[in-house]
C-alpha cells in the first residue's frame, strides 16, 4: 500500500506540471480584441467613434480594409492592472469615422497582430441615411462647408466657409479635425461671423468662419471633412460607455459631426502674349500715380507716388519700373507701404510705392506712361491699366552753375595729365644696417610639423576631455538636464493634452532634487521644504516653490479640468521658479563689457562730423570723422565719409588715400568706386596702365573682401573638425565624401588666407598727399632730385628707412620719398 502511494504521488505531480506546461503558454501569451461604436444608426453628416480594445497589451492593427469610412486616428492608451494575484494589459485605440456614402455600410473585422500571433474584432454594420437620427443629439448639432468659388485660376483666390449650427446649449465646442488645404495656402479671418437661422422651425445658432484659400497648382482638389465635437445636453439616461468621458458632467453627452467634402477645380492662367512684363497679379486692380511737383530745379528732387489698388494676390505687387535716362535723373525707392484687409471674396487693398526723382540737368522731361499688366478673373484674360505720362520742366539752379564751373577747372592745363620725367640720373646708395647679416633661415621640418599638428592634437585633447567627462556625471547635473527636458516638453502641449501636467510635475520635481544632489522621480511637499532648505534658499522661496509643487498635484491627481489660461499660469510659475534657482541659465553682463565712453566718445566725433559736412565745413569733417578711425575702428564707409570730406576741401591726396583703404575693406561697393573714379580724374599724373602680375594671381582682392574670406575659413575649420567629432564618435571614417569636400575646401581657403598674408607683407601701396613732391636717389634732402610727382597719385613702396620710403612710381621711375610725403594704405 505504501507503495500504490508513492505512485500515486508521482502521477498527481506530472499531470499537475503538464497542466502549467500546456496552460502557462495560452494565459501567458494569448490575447483577444473587440470593436465598439457609439452608435449604429447616423445621418451623412455624422460620424462615428470607434474604440479598438486589445487584452494583453499592445499591438498592430490594419483598417486598410475599411473602405466606406474615411479614417482618423484619436491616439491611444495602455493600462495595466493587478488584481487577486493576476495582472492584466489592455491597449485601447480610438478612431473617428467618417461615412463615404450612404447605406447599410460595414466596418469589417480588423486584423490585429501582437507578438507573431492574430486576431480579429467583429464586424460591425453602420446605418447612413439622409434622415436625422438622434433628435437630441444630432439636431443639436450640423455642420455644413462651402467654397465661393468651385472653379478658380491658379493664384486666384476663394474663400472657403465652414457653418456649425447648433440648437441647444453646448459646452467644449471646438476642433476634433480642423479643416486641411492641401494644395493650398490659406488663411483664417480674424474674427467668426455669429448669427440666428431658422430652419424647419428649429432656431439655430451659426457661427461661421472664413479662410481665403489660394490654388498653388493646377488640378481637381478634395478638401475633406473637419470634424467637430462638443458636449450636449441629454435628457434620458446614457445609452453607451462612451458618455463617461471625464472632460463631461452626467447631464452632457459627447458628441462629433462632421462637414461634407468640398470639391474645388484649378486651372492655369493662359500664357501672356503681350509686349509688356506680367505683374503676376491676379485679380481685379488698378493703377494710379503723379509727382508732388512738375516743376522743379536740376539737382532738388521731386516724389513719384505710385498707387496699386484692388482685390486678389496685392500683397504680391513689385515695384513699377519706369522709363527714365539714368544719365538724366537719379532715381530712389523708398518702402512700399502695404494696407490690405480680409473681405468675403478675399484681400482686398492698396500698395504704395514712392520714388523719388533727381533731375541732373535742366530741361523739359517726361514721364513715359507706367503700365500694370495683371489677369482679370471675372474677364479671363489680361488687361493693362497705366499712369498717363508726366512731363517736367526742370530749370537750371545756382548750385548746377556751380557744380559745372568745378567741372570745367578739369580742362584747365594744371590738371592735364603729364608724363613723369627723368630730371636727373644717379646710383643708389650702397644698403648699410644689421639687416645685411642677418640669418634668413628656412624653418626647422620639426618646429614646422608641430604647428601642423597643432589642430589635431587640440581636436584629441578635446575628445579625450569629453571621454572623460562622460565617466563622471553627477547627479545634479543629471537631474538639471531632466529638469530642463520636461520643461521644455509641456512647453510644446496645450492644457489639453494628457502629458502636460505630468511633464511640469516631473520638471518642478527634478528641479528640486539637483538642488539635493539626488536622483528620484517623486517627493512629498516635507522631503522638498527639506532638501531646499538643506540648499540653503531662504524661506520665501521655499514655500513658492513648494505651493507651486501642491497645486500641481492637486489639479493632476484631483482629476480637475484645466483651461489654457491657467494651464499657461502654472507653466510660466515653474519656469519662473526654476530662473529664480538658477536651472535655466541666464545670459547677462554682455553689454557691460562695451566701452560706453568710447561708444559715446566717437558717437559724438560722428554727429559732429555729419553737422560740419553739411554745414560746408569739409575739412573739420574730416578731422572729425578721422579721429574716430584713430580709435581703432576699420569700417569702410567711415573711410569713404573722411575720404569725401577731404574731396569737398580739395584735399586730393587725402581723399584717394582714405577711398583705397576703404575699398580694401569693401571692394564691391559702387559709390565707393564711382567717388574714387572721380578722384583719380583730378590727379595731374599719368601712368601707364600695365597689368601687374600680382594682381592677376590674386584677382579675389577685387571681387571679396579680405574679411569674408577670413570668415570662409574659419566657418570651414569648423565644419571640418565637427564633422570629424562626429564621425569619430560614431566609429566611422572621416574622410569620406562630405569630409573630403569640407577638408578640400578648408585647406583651399586657408591657403587663400595666407596667400593675402604674403601679398600685404611683400607688397605695399602709398599714396602721395602733398601737391608737390621730389622724389629723390636717397635719404637725404641733399640727395639727387630724380622726378616730381602730385597729390593723389599711387606709388608701391618697396622699402621704409628712416623715416623715408622707397617707391616705384613705374618701371625705371624708382627713388625715395618722405614719410610726410606720402601715407601707407
Amino acid at each position: 500500500m505504501k507503495k500504490i502511494g508513492k505512485d500515486m504521488n508521482l502521477k498527481t505531480t506530472f499531470f499537475i506540471v503538464l497542466a502549467v506546461v500546456v496552460l502557462f503558454p495560452a494565459t501567458g501569451f494569448c490575447f483577444n480584441v473587440s470593436a465598439h461604436v457609439d452608435k449604429t444608426r447616423i445621418s451623412g453628416e455624422d460620424s462615428i467613434f470607434l474604440e479598438v480594445e486589445v487584452n494583453g497589451g499592445k499591438a498592430t492593427l490594419d483598417l486598410s480594409t475599411i473602405k466606406d469610412f474615411k479614417v482618423i486616428s484619436r491616439g491611444s492608451s495602455s493600462s495595466y492592472n493587478y488584481i487577486n494575484g493576476k495582472s492584466e494589459r489592455k491597449a485601447t485605440y480610438q478612431y473617428v469615422l467618417i461615412p463615404l456614402k450612404k447605406g447599410n455600410l460595414k466596418i469589417p473585422a480588423i486584423k490585429v497582430k501582437r507578438d507573431g500571433k492574430i486576431a480579429f474584432t467583429q464586424e460591425i454594420v453602420i446605418h447612413v441615411s439622409d434622415e436625422t437620427v438622434n433628435t437630441d443629439a444630432a439636431k443639436a448639432l450640423f455642420a455644413k462647408a462651402f467654397v465661393t468659388k468651385t472653379q478658380t485660376f491658379v493664384g486666384e483666390q476663394t474663400v472657403y466657409a465652414l457653418r456649425f449650427f447648433t440648437s441647444k446649449r453646448l459646452s467644449g465646442l471646438g476642433f476634433e479635425k480642423p479643416p486641411e488645404f492641401d494644395g493650398f495656402s490659406s488663411k483664417q479671418f480674424d474674427k467668426e461671423k455669429n448669427y440666428t437661422q431658422n430652419i424647419n422651425g428649429i432656431l439655430y445658432h451659426v457661427t461661421q468662419v472664413n479662410y481665403v484659400i489660394t490654388p498653388e497648382t493646377p488640378g481637381m482638389f478634395t478638401i475633406d471633412p473637419a470634424v467637430l465635437i462638443a458636449n450636449v445636453m441629454v435628457k434620458s439616461r446614457r445609452d453607451s460607455f462612451f458618455n463617461d468621458s471625464i472632460f463631461s458632467s452626467n447631464s452632457y453627452k459627447s458628441v462629433r459631426v462632421a462637414t461634407n467634402p468640398v470639391n474645388i477645380e484649378a486651372v492655369s492662367i493662359p500664357p501672356y502674349q503681350g509686349s509688356g512684363v506680367f505683374s503676376g497679379l491676379i485679380g481685379r486692380f488698378d493703377i494710379q500715380g503723379d509727382v508732388d511737383k512738375k516743376t522743379l530745379k536740376a539737382g532738388e528732387s521731386t516724389t513719384f507716388t505710385i498707387k496699386i489698388s484692388g482685390s486678389g494676390n496685392i500683397m504680391d505687387a513689385g515695384n513699377p519700373e519706369i522709363d527714365l535716362d539714368d544719365d538724366m535723373f537719379k532715381v530712389y525707392d523708398d518702402t512700399p507701404v502695404e494696407s490690405t484687409r480680409l473681405t468675403e471674396s478675399g484681400y482686398e487693398g492698396s500698395k504704395i510705392f514712392k520714388k523719388a526723382i533727381v533731375p541732373v540737368n535742366p530741361g523739359n522731361f517726361v514721364i513715359d506712361p507706367v503700365p500694370l499688366i495683371y489677369f482679370d478673373v471675372d474677364q479671363k484674360k489680361y488687361q493693362t491699366v497705366s499712369i498717363q505720362e508726366i512731363k517736367l520742366d526742370v530749370i537750371p539752379s545756382q548750385e548746377m552753375e556751380i557744380a559745372n564751373k568745378s567741372l570745367n577747372k578739369q580742362t584747365d592745363p594744371s590738371h592735364i595729365k603729364q608724363e613723369v620725367l627723368l630730371v636727373n640720373k644717379d646710383i643708389f646708395e650702397i644698403k648699410e644696417g644689421l639687416d645685411v647679416l642677418e640669418d634668413y633661415k628656412d624653418i626647422d621640418p620639426l618646429f614646422f610639423l608641430l604647428l601642423l599638428s597643432i589642430p589635431a592634437i587640440l581636436f584629441l585633447g578635446v575628445k579625450l576631455f569629453i571621454l572623460m567627462a562622460k565617466k563622471d556625471v553627477s547627479d545634479e547635473k543629471v537631474m538639471q538636464e531632466k529638469a530642463k527636458y520636461h520643461l521644455k516638453k509641456a512647453g510644446k502641449m496645450g492644457a489639453a493634452d494628457i502629458g502636460f501636467l505630468g511633464h511640469l510635475y516631473s520638471s518642478l520635481v527634478a528641479f528640486i532634487l539637483s538642488k539635493g544632489k539626488r536622483k528620484g522621480e517623486t517627493i512629498t511637499i516635507k522631503e522638498a521644504k527639506y532638501i531646499l532648505t538643506d540648499a540653503n534658499v531662504d524661506d520665501a522661496k521655499i514655500d513658492q516653490v513648494t505651493d507651486l509643487l501642491e497645486t500641481i498635484e492637486s489639479v493632476r491627481f484631483g482629476g480637475k479640468k484645466i483651461d489654457e489660461n491657467k494651464a499657461n499660469a502654472i507653466l510660466s510659475q515653474v519656469k519662473q521658479a526654476m530662473k529664480m534657482m538658477c536651472v535655466l541659465i541666464a545670459c547677462t553682463g554682455i553689454f557691460l563689457s562695451v566701452p560706453h565712453k568710447a561708444i559715446a566718445n566717437s558717437t559724438s566725433a560722428y554727429i559732429d562730423g555729419i553737422k560740419n559736412y553739411k554745414d560746408g565745413n569739409f575739412n573739420q569733417a574730416a578731422i572729425e570723422f578721422e579721429s574716430i578711425a584713430q580709435n581703432n575702428i576699420k569700417n569702410p564707409y567711415l573711410f569713404y565719409n573722411i575720404a569725401n570730406a577731404y574731396l569737398k576741401s580739395n584735399d586730393i591726396g587725402r581723399a584717394i588715400l582714405w577711398y583705397e583703404r576703404a575699398k580694401v575693406l569693401a571692394p564691391n561697393d559702387p559709390d565707393l568706386n564711382s567717388n574714387l573714379k572721380y578722384a583719380n580724374t583730378l590727379i595731374k599724373d599719368k601712368k601707364d596702365n600695365t597689368m601687374n602680375i600680382m594682381d592677376v594671381i590674386f584677382f579675389w582682392d577685387n571681387l571679396i573682401q579680405v574679411k569674408t574670406i577670413q570668415i570662409t575659413a574659419i566657418v570651414f575649420s569648423f565644419l571640418f573638425f565637427s564633422w570629424a567629432g562626429f564621425r569619430v564618435f560614431r566609429n566611422q571614417k572621416v574622410f569620406t565624401g562630405i569630409g573630403i569636400l569640407f577638408c578640400s575646401l578648408l585647406v583651399l581657403i586657408t591657403a587663400i588666407t595666407f596667400a593675402n598674408y604674403y601679398k600685404r607683407s611683400i607688397q605695399m601701396n602709398a599714396v602721395i598727399i602733398l601737391e608737390n613732391v621730389a622724389v629723390r636717389s636717397g635719404v637725404a634732402d641733399t640727395s639727387t632730385k630724380l622726378f616730381g610727382l602730385h597729390a593723389g597719385t599711387k606709388v608701391s613702396v618697396e622699402a621704409q628707412r628712416d623715416g623715408y620710403l622707397k617707391i616705384q612710381f613705374s618701371k625705371g621711375k624708382v627713388g625715395w620719398v618722405k614719410t610726410t610725403e606720402a601715407i601707407v594704405i
